[in-house]
């Protein structure tokens, strides 16, 4: 049985623009989830990963962050799926 909170996420996904703000908002959490847990399981710290991909540690804790509104770069992902040995891979899908 569904919540009320999931049917009016539901009738809210039909706008548009509330539908893309979500999807972001989805997205950047996954992010950050993924980034955290990637590093914590190679039991490295937020500075040892800044150095690692030369930034700040500042830098990886708003990564890792679900509410910082800031989408993280390509190329910023890129290096941090390198410093934790894996590939970043990303897809179109509908």
């Amino acid at each position: 049985m569904r919540s009320d909170l999931d049917k009016h996420i539901e009738r809210q996904l039909k706008d548009r623009e509330f539908k893309m703000l979500f999807e972001k908002a989805e997205a950047k959490r996954k992010i950050a989830q993924e980034i955290a847990a990637l590093r914590l399981a190679q039991h490295i710290t937020q500075a040892q990963l800044a150095k690692e991909i030369k930034t700040t540690q500042q830098v990886i804790s708003r990564l890792e962050n679900p509410n910082d509104k800031r989408m993280p770069s390509l190329d910023l992902l890129d290096r941090v799926a390198r410093a934790l040995n894996k590939r970043l891979v990303i897809s179109l899908r509908s």
